[in-house]
């Protein structure tokens, strides 16, 4: 009997999928799961795992599918009423499959449940940088809690929240966002468990990062926008106060490493550029309340 299933939603991760599959292969669980890969890439991905990991249960497709997508795909083909989720550019922990039943045999009436997030190449600076602006709030360290949002690159949830909150906002990025969205709008808060951990392999390229932020922040804005019915005047005042919000963010981050000071000094000797990373998405986010038309 299959316990639970992974879903990988996977576009040119031909670097780093490699990485994931091998965390997940070696996984220290008695029980049997599966890993789904829903794969949309140009780079040969797909051969990498035909090739290397066989026991993949892979899905290609020509079309370009974006994250929501790939995962409401990878849900319709799991076997399991058990769904987990994470991306193609983490790497598990090795318990973490067992982590993840544990917590759902545990906590029955729980629907969602994510994990904590590290650092996956802290030999980089700017590895660093993009980790504090992307990931933050769930670092490790942090205690046990509900959540207004947890990632899908360490989520999972019980099949029946899916067919109940779901299926993931199609055709744009942030589909977690909206999907955590309509949870609490049901009184329903995704529960954190930092022993259910990913590392996360970040961007180490200073231009890509700073191309990456705004586009981020435009897909949050259209998304937040449109789930969330923002009338006009809404978006103009979110646009409006907007560039107050690279502080907010860099206070909220700088207040998170007090609390964790595991993490203080590497957050010290990459503060500058967090800040940076904070005010591109900042800007990307402005251009997003005022150009909600466009697709994400």
């Amino acid at each position: 009997m299959v316990k639970l299933s992974v879903i990988i939603a996977s576009f040119n991760a031909s670097k780093t999928i490699g990485k994931t599959l091998a965390s997940l292969r070696q996984q220290q669980f008695d029980g049997q799961f599966e890993v789904i890969v829903v794969d949309s890439s140009i780079d040969n991905t797909a051969g990498l795992i035909r090739r290397e990991f066989p026991e993949v249960r892979l899905f290609t497709f020509a079309e370009r599918k974006f994250p929501g997508d790939a995962r409401n795909y990878g849900i319709l083909q799991a076997k399991s009423k058990l769904i987990a989720f994470i991306d193609a550019d983490c790497i598990a922990g090795k318990n973490w499959v067992a982590e993840i039943v544990n917590a759902h045999r545990k906590h029955e009436n729980t629907p969602v449940i994510g994990g904590s997030v590290g650092n996956g190449n802290p030999e980089s600076l700017v590895g660093w940088t993009y980790y504090f602006c992307e990931f933050s709030q769930w670092m490790p360290g942090f205690p046990e809690r509900d959540m207004l949002e947890i990632p899908t690159c360490c989520l999972s949830l019980k099949r029946a929240a899916f067919e109940k909150y779901g299926p993931f906002l199609e055709g744009t990025y942030c589909s977690d966002s909206a999907f955590n969205w309509k949870l609490a709008q049901e009184g329903q808060l995704p529960h954190f468990l930092p022993a259910i951990r990913v590392n996360h392999i970040n961007l180490t390229s200073l231009k890509k990062f700073i191309t990456h932020a705004p586009f981020h922040g435009r897909s949050f804005a259209r998304v937040r926008s449109r789930e969330q019915n923002f009338s006009l005047v809404k978006r103009f005042f979110y646009a409006a106060i907007s560039p107050a919000l690279p502080f907010l963010l860099f206070f909220r981050t700088a207040k998170r490493m007090r609390q964790n000071q595991e993490y203080l000094r590497p957050f010290i000797k990459s503060a500058p550029l967090v800040f940076l990373g904070l005010t591109a998405w900042s800007f990307g986010e402005f251009q997003g309340y005022l150009k909600n038309d466009e697709t994400c």
